[in-house]
């Protein structure tokens, strides 16, 4: 283990191994890495860095492994356990796993107790805070894809509480008003955001699906563009169809669904919309979100309809356009759609529906 006389030089090796993943010298950010391990290979910063040169050599589940072996080593490591937190998330989309982690993290800073940040003494505070508000900003992202819209907004509010000038924090709290139905309110959020960085390629895009919510599909294009001029990794054009070619995509969606599935269909009737209805989106307690591109009624069509009379499925062609780039995409995507509102129809809930992959 490290001294405190060793520490300056373990920090800038380090920081000279991210400055070289950076300018993608992967071969040097090992070495570094090495150089890093022979004077504290335990260090939960050393850790990391295996995990970040593992990820630079496209090694993405040995660097999940590596990061769950520190974890084990390092239990209370918080800077391990939010780097394990948001791989789980960007490489296999698990909000199961990531949520409890995020959430003790969270509890524990609000006990008071100190993130294990390494950092020279005059940026120590600066790292904590930087830390902290990553912690709440993610734990503002997963507890809206686990559809808890009013703890997102907890947890973007207190973000805000430690940095109301921060751009990404602001939408996080827009993005949690527009899940819960609270359009105006997210939209004043966004332009909160793009006030302090008219650049913030989250805001422009969260604009879009505002606008697009609101029926405005040009405004919704020109504020989809802008992300992308901006962030064209991150953010794809929405894939755009005709009422006349999405019947297509649909009946070939439905091609692929499984027989027992397409079983089931025989008594539902499948309705497209291009938006949902707010009103009918507020009677759920949280309210689903307006990017839902889907939608169970249980409802039968007909009033007073006997035992065997349909309920229907809806589908939101313009939230699915939003949500897919290409055909090949929107095709799986009305498949995933249709078989979690049917999952529905057979009594699954949420967290059924999230086991099978289906949320």
């Amino acid at each position: 283990m490290v001294d405190d006389a060793g520490m300056p030089r373990l920090l800038e090796i380090i920081d000279e191994a991210h400055e070289a993943l950076y300018d993608h010298r992967e071969k040097d950010a090992r070495r570094l890495l090495d150089d890093a391990r022979r004077l504290d290979g335990r260090h939960p910063e050393v850790r990391l860095l295996e995990v970040e040169v593992l990820i630079a050599e496209d090694l993405v589940d040995e660097a999940i492994a590596a990061c769950e072996e520190a974890k084990d080593d390092n239990p209370r490591s918080m800077i391990i356990g939010l780097r394990l937190a948001t791989l789980l998330l960007d490489a296999l989309d698990d909000v199961r796993e990531a949520r409890p982690i995020l959430e003790d993290i969270a509890k524990r800073l609000q006990k008071g107790e100190a993130p294990d940040v390494a950092a020279d003494p005059k940026d120590k505070a600066e790292a904590a805070l930087d830390f902290t508000l990553e912690v709440w900003l993610t734990l503002a992202d997963v507890r809206g894809a686990d559809h808890d819209p009013k703890g997102a907004l907890a947890a973007a509010d207190v973000a805000i509480s430690l940095d109301k000038d921060d751009p990404m924090v602001r939408v996080a709290r827009g993005s949690a008003l527009f899940d819960l139905c609270r359009l105006d309110d997210a939209a004043g959020e966004v332009a909160k955001a793009l006030d302090r960085d008219p650049r913030c390629p989250d805001a422009h895009w969260l604009r879009g699906r505002v606008l697009t919510v609101k029926a405005d599909n040009d405004g919704a294009d020109k504020a989809f563009a802008r992300a992308i001029a901006i962030d064209g990794e991150r953010f794809q054009p929405p894939f755009r169809i005709s009422e006349d070619d999405f019947a297509g995509v649909l009946e070939a969606a439905m091609a692929e669904l499984p027989d027992v599935i397409k079983g089931a269909l025989k008594n539902l009737d499948v309705i497209v919309q291009d938006l949902p209805d707010i009103e009918t989106l507020k009677k759920s307690d949280p309210p689903l979100s307006p990017s839902a591109v889907g939608l169970f009624d249980p409802e039968p069509l007909a009033p007073n309809a006997g035992p065997g009379q349909p309920v229907r499925i809806f589908l939101f062609r313009k939230n699915l356009e939003v949500s897919c780039a290409t055909r090949d995409e929107m095709v799986d995507e009305i498949s995933v759609t249709l078989l979690h509102e049917i999952g529905h129809h057979l009594g699954l809930d949420e967290d059924d529906l999230d086991a099978r992959g289906l949320s």
